[in-house]
């Protein structure tokens, strides 16, 4: 009954339909029957004007356009399927919907969906307004990389660390906001706010995830939050984008990568055994009691003397100034980039780096957005932007 009702809704005709004449490059081929696919089943149309472009071996039906139908399906089935595709690889998905649905979804059909609404889904991300209810205490903006694995095509001019300068992967950049309490009385209970996490990603170039991040920061806080914490790993890109976008946030090294940095030192002084231990355990101390001028000082009489030690030591001289964790960890803040490190593993590693995983650049740009908008808490939202004044879909 509700397929039979389907039929009649998208068989109705206006006088005149938008769009409806030949295009450049196109060619009128005619009426023809159009299948298209519903929650319920596929219902076959009336005959309908089709269009043809033979350069870019693509057609339309402009009345398809009107409907809002995409690629043929009806936005709440393109919905549905894509809600089972930006959490699993399309194979599993498609087999996922159809045991969920009860109705037949090919992974080849799943992988047009993102493609027709990459352009959609990246004006979303870049204009639709939902800023937070309130305008929170303590802010959080957190940025990091990973690689992802593309077709070795798609890397033939990316340079990567690998000898020779061959790139096995394309970087990713990543980045986390989300908002909390400080607790200056009890710092190790420091948490982020509940659901207050979202995510900005992208393959482009530092300056457009850099715009993204802070448009990002923009949506959700128009006035200034209280304190914004900037923290990363150290990565000199980083610093950048804090200067360039964020010149109001208070920049913290990530405490554990700056614990990371002190095993050169060790290394190099000729520490062993027990007493490297003793030491690194002494001198993280030091790192959270602000004492990194005495570690300084210390690393100095120790490696300073060699090239590889004035590097090692180096590495603390320049960050001195993102080090006062003492300060943070008194004000209730936190001092480590965990939260996007893990990003990089759950919002991006998880649905792109799965074994036997190679994307093509194409096929990571159409999904991406998707996958960032449903892991922001943001999905709904993005298919409300994606179905306008469509009416027809509160029925399909």
């Amino acid at each position: 009954m509700c397929r039979d009702l389907m039929k009649h809704i998208l068989s109705v005709s206006p006088e005149t339909i938008p769009g409806n004449g030949v295009r450049q490059g196109e060619y009128y081929a005619g009426k023809r029957h159009r299948t298209i696919r519903t929650l319920f089943g596929d219902v076959r149309s009336d005959e309908r004007e089709y269009y043809y472009d033979r350069k870019r071996r693509t057609g339309r039906y402009p009345f398809d356009d009107t409907l809002g139908l995409i690629n043929g399906s009806t936005p709440a089935l393109v919905a549905r399927a894509l809600r089972h595709a930006v959490k699993d690889p399309y194979a599993e998905a498609s087999s996922d919907f159809e045991a969920c649905m009860a109705r037949h979804m090919s992974a080849d059909i799943l992988m047009t969906y993102p493609r027709a609404l990459e352009g959609v889904a990246e004006r979303f991300m870049g204009e639709a307004l939902s800023p937070d209810a309130q305008t929170p205490e303590c802010v959080c903006v957190l940025a990091d990389g990973t690689g992802l694995p593309l077709r070795r095509r798609e890397l033939r001019r990316v340079k990567g660390r690998c000898a020779g300068g061959k790139a096995k992967t394309r970087e990713a950049k990543v980045g986390a906001i989300f908002t909390m309490r400080p607790a200056p009385d009890a710092p190790d209970d420091r948490m982020r706010d509940s659901g207050s996490t979202t995510y900005v990603a992208t393959i482009d170039r530092k300056s457009s995830f850099a715009d993204r991040l802070r448009w990002e920061f923009n949506r959700r806080f128009p006035a200034p939050p209280g304190v914004t914490m900037f923290i990363a790993d150290g990565a000199a890109w980083l610093w950048d984008i804090r200067r360039t976008h964020f010149p109001f946030a208070v920049e913290i090294l990530d405490f554990y990568h700056a614990a990371e940095h002190l095993d050169p030192i060790l290394d190099l002084a000729g520490f062993q055994g027990a007493q490297r231990k003793r030491v690194f355990r002494k001198w993280c101390k030091w790192l959270k009691l602000g004492k990194v001028g005495e570690i300084i000082r210390m690393a100095d009489e120790l490696v300073g003397k060699t090239k590889e030690g004035r590097k090692a030591v180096g590495y603390f001289k320049k960050n001195k100034g993102r080090m006062k964790y003492d300060e943070y960890l008194a004000k209730g803040w936190f001092i480590g980039s965990g939260v996007v490190e893990s990003a990089c593993k759950t919002v991006l590693g998880k649905r792109f780096k799965q074994a036997g995983m190679l994307w093509s650049k194409k096929g990571i740009k159409a999904l991406l957005q998707f996958r960032i908008a449903y892991m922001s808490g943001r999905y709904d939202d993005l298919w409300k932007y994606i179905i306008g004044d469509h009416q027809q879909v509160k029925v399909a």
